[in-house]
């Protein structure tokens, strides 16, 4: 994956790449501390210095994550010349593709994108839904009452008020 720019916009896709187990590069003159860092690690490779159109050669996405117009399509055009799929950053005009904010809570992965025309609000909606996600114990209340359900043959459609009350219950 091909990350032009990093700064704080850009780190967040950045760490987001790497926890989905992506190779990263990294291309833009000054980076965030926490990106400089990720670097000195070797959890990616950066580039320190202006994009360059070669910098999409042998790319299969690329993400624009920069202040400047024109490097946002300059990164646009020179993916589109290779045939990569260019997310850029708030900018839809230069986009191929757009990404969505992600909330993984295991087992739950949840996907919010408008398609670039309200980025904050996916955001915010990302947020929200992070934190009324429940996890830990309601997940494996869930579980064990499934396991019940089915050993019971219960069917499905009985099984969503169960639920409820059986978290009603653990709450009050």
């Amino acid at each position: 994956m091909l990350v032009v720019g990093a700064g704080a916009v850009a780190e967040r896709k950045i760490r987001a790449l790497l926890e989905s187990g992506a190779c990263v590069c990294v291309v833009a003159p000054e980076a965030t501390d926490a990106v400089r860092q990720l670097a000195s690690e070797g959890a990616l490779e950066w580039r320190a210095r202006a994009f360059e159109d070669a910098d999409a050669d042998g790319v299969w996405l690329a993400f624009a994550a920069t202040s400047d117009p024109d490097t946002q399509r300059r990164v646009a055009a020179a993916s589109e010349a290779r045939r990569v799929f260019c997310v850029a950053v708030d900018d839809p005009a230069n986009a191929s593709a757009y990404s969505g904010a992600v909330v993984r809570r295991p087992p739950f992965v949840v996907a919010i994108s408008s398609s670039g025309e309200a980025p904050a609000l996916t955001r915010l909606l990302r947020e929200v839904i992070e934190h009324v996600l429940p996890g830990g114990d309601v997940v494996e209340t869930a579980k064990r009452l499934r396991a019940r359900w089915i050993a019971e043959g219960k069917p499905m459609g009985a099984r969503f008020d169960d639920l409820l009350e059986e978290l009603r219950r653990k709450r009050g």
